[in-house]
């Protein structure tokens, strides 16, 4: 029975990790040496991974694990399909007929089926026959690829762009970027390799597997939102972890619930561990420092929380309530306003909303604040008490 460790490395470049078994060389191989191989055709069927034919298309279905895989593996094909004489281009080579009759070479192209993920561009661009360039929403990988480049750039600055975190609020952007940089697997980050790509069932989110520095796992969690892909959150680790966090939340929270507080400590602890840059996580700590009566350590967690993701409400909740408890009227205002702005029909923030502008001498506002919830919610009875205490 063959398998392979995450230590094995390709047995033909001896530098990628070894995913598969090479049915012609009977070694571990990796994607990229296992598409250099296979494009040849000459892949024995029993292999899961050698190329598939349909009669409508002169190219052949590439079995993948990621995207990045795929797209490679049809480039190199390409590379030699367009050199080799063929009977539907008058016999002659689709290169050579492209530099003789465009029009014929077009036609011929336009009457194929494409498989999915097909470079039609870069076809076009080896044939050198026009074509106009379609907005294609980039794949997974190429969003991650983006992320750690960046961090291998040190450009953390403009990490931001591959999540969907775009609060304006003052601080957050450093703030995620702080995190994101203390990571120690990105602090000697030089290079990434795709191990796999995964997709959920319903198409909104996928776990992109990758290993860094040749040595270590890592996966990141991404979001589609309007036809592209976010990052989410990163897992020190390979994908089975991921399936592991709700019992770890789970855990914390009932663990919370008991105040039962190092316990709670040295779960989220070990848990950062293996998700460094998890807002919930931070958010749970935070609960622990409200147990322990440090609101100082509380706050700065719940502001982490807020900056890893922007939409996550709770932390914006409890920061509001903090600062409303300590009589910082102005600061409470603010949370509890941005977080109106992300839960639109979150009326206990609006009631919130409403007495920390009163607390400051803002009557009017709080009155017009407690109506519009009453507008929307006729029955919410906090808001109506105070219309009443002080309308």
């Amino acid at each position: 029975m063959f398998s392979i460790s995450a230590r094995d490395r390709c047995k033909t470049c001896h530098t990628e990790r070894a995913l598969r078994q090479c049915v012609r060389t009977k070694r571990g191989i990796c994607w990229k040496c296992c598409n250099e191989l296979r494009i040849d055709l000459k892949c024995p069927r029993e292999c899961p991974y050698s190329p598939r034919f349909e009669e409508i298309s002169p190219f052949p279905a590439f079995k993948a694990d990621n995207n990045r895989e795929s797209t490679q593996a049809m480039k190199y094909f390409i590379d030699i399909w367009i050199t080799k004489v063929n009977a539907l281009f008058e016999d002659k080579s689709p290169q050579l007929l492209a530099t003789e009759d465009r029009d014929k070479v077009l036609e011929i192209l336009s009457s194929y089926q494409y498989p999915g993920n097909f470079p039609v561009e870069y076809l076009m661009q080896k044939l050198e026959l026009p074509y106009e360039q379609k907005d294609i929403h980039p794949y997974a990988e190429e969003i991650v690829a983006g992320y750690l480049d960046c961090i291998i750039a040190m450009e953390y600055n403009l990490l931001s762009n591959f999540t969907l975190n775009q609060s304006p609020l003052l601080d957050l952007e450093q703030r995620y970027n702080e995190i994101i940089s203390s990571i120690p697997s990105f602090k000697k980050l030089k290079h990434y390799s795709f191990i796999h790509t995964g997709l959920s069932e319903d198409g909104s989110q996928c776990i992109v597997f990758i290993e860094i520095n040749y040595k270590n796992e890592f996966c990141f969690i991404l979001k589609e939102y309007e036809s592209n892909w976010y990052i989410r959150q990163c897992i020190v680790g390979n994908p089975s972890l991921y399936f592991k966090l709700n019992s770890t939340f789970k855990s914390i929270s009932q663990a919370l619930a008991e105040a039962e507080e190092q316990l709670a400590y040295s779960e989220i602890s070990e848990a950062l561990r293996s998700f460094p840059d998890c807002a919930d996580l931070y958010y749970y700590r935070g609960l622990y420092w409200l147990l322990c009566k440090n609101h100082a350590k509380a706050k700065v967690d719940f502001l982490d929380a807020v900056a890893l993701d922007n939409y996550f409400a709770p932390p914006y909740m409890h920061l509001g309530i903090l600062y409303l408890n300590e009589k910082e009227y102005h600061e409470a205002e603010y949370w509890f306003a941005a977080l109106c702005k992300i839960e639109q029909d979150n009326m206990d923030a609006a009631n919130n909303l409403g007495i920390a502008l009163l607390a400051q001498g803002k009557k009017d506002e709080a009155i017009n604040t407690w109506q519009s919830i009453v507008r929307k919610q006729p029955n919410y009875e906090m808001a109506k008490k105070n219309l009443e205490l002080y309308g």
